[in-house]
């Protein structure tokens, strides 16, 4: 089974938690990004959506990791900052929604399989599970069928 790499942290439940709350916070910085960056409004707006979902997603996650008497990481990763770089710089040049929809897909991809390895952890204590059990809805509420799932058209709700 799958097991994120979290050696940095002795309590593994917590040090799950944490790199879920990187990675979903990356997520978050990016439909932000996303956002502010589109010149299409209705996506724009189903941006600023998925961001506040992701944000609150994110309160979840700290407050599960409170409970367990850690203190819930209070950054992003360095792959989400850089990710986030390049299609800043991409986006300037090439100016179009195609791209940061692109953009959107490959960090959607990325943070439905860390989710899922979070997810599939033989480790992982069952309150823990639960906790990102539910989440997990939110990040992909279609499993299987991501393509319908990573962009929405613009006149559907993107879940999460």
């Amino acid at each position: 089974m799958a097991r994120l790499d979290i050696s940095q942290d002795p309590s593994h439940d917590l040090g799950v938690l944490n790199r879920l709350i990187e990675v979903t916070r990356d997520s978050a910085a990016g439909y932000r990004d996303a956002a502010r960056d589109s010149r299409d409004p209705e996506r724009a707006a189903v941006y600023g959506r998925c961001a506040d979902h992701r944000t609150e997603l994110v309160d979840r996650l700290r407050s599960a990791a409170q409970d367990l008497g850690g203190a819930p990481d209070e950054g992003g990763t360095l792959l989400g900052k850089a990710h986030r770089a390049f299609m800043d710089v991409k986006h300037a040049l090439l100016r179009d929604d195609d791209t940061l929809e692109g953009s959107i897909r490959n960090g959607e991809a990325w943070l439905v399989d860390t989710w899922e390895a979070a997810l599939n952890d033989p480790d992982l204590g069952e309150p823990v599970r639960e906790v990102i059990r539910s989440g997990f809805e939110m990040i992909d509420p279609h499993p299987g069928d991501r393509e319908d799932h990573l962009l929405p058209p613009n006149d559907q709700p993107m879940a999460g």
